[in-house]
């Protein structure tokens, strides 16, 4: 595999399963256009439908670019590290244990009332689980 464009980041879920989806809906686009499986490796093919299945699945089918980048410059006060940011967005913690298990030293870094804005903002970006269950959302 070729890296097309090199980056030095971190990718979220989100940008993974829209990359999937739209390197999918190429595929099939040249497909149709030439008649043949534009996809010729078949392990890529199962790779990325085993990968878009579980992403589906995760809270990254339901959140947008505007969630991500209002969440980022809204949780800028925090002084989060990035990875720390990027596991709060993958994971979308609700209570005090699950962001203690993504956050570093959170108690000795952030105080009480701080930890609660920063879970009321995960709420407010990216909404919340109410049935606790997995997530699923048509195909795109």
């Amino acid at each position: 595999m070729k890296v097309v464009n090199a980056r030095d980041s971190f990718l979220t879920n989100y940008e993974v399963l829209a990359h999937l989806n739209a390197t999918k809906a190429k595929y099939e686009e040249e497909g149709k256009a030439t008649g043949n499986h534009a996809m010729k490796a078949g392990n890529l093919e199962t790779v990325m439908m085993e990968l878009r299945d579980y992403l589906r699945h995760t809270p990254s089918a339901t959140q947008s670019d505007e969630a991500i980048e209002s969440f980022m410059s809204r949780a800028a006060p925090f002084q989060l590290e990035k990875v720390e940011l990027l596991m709060i967005i993958n994971q979308r913690p609700k209570g005090l244990a699950e962001l203690d298990v993504l956050v570093e030293e959170l108690e000795s870094r952030l105080s009480e009332e701080q930890i609660e804005e920063l879970l009321g903002l995960v709420r407010e970006c990216f909404g919340g689980e109410e049935d606790g269950g997995e997530m699923e959302v048509d195909e795109a």
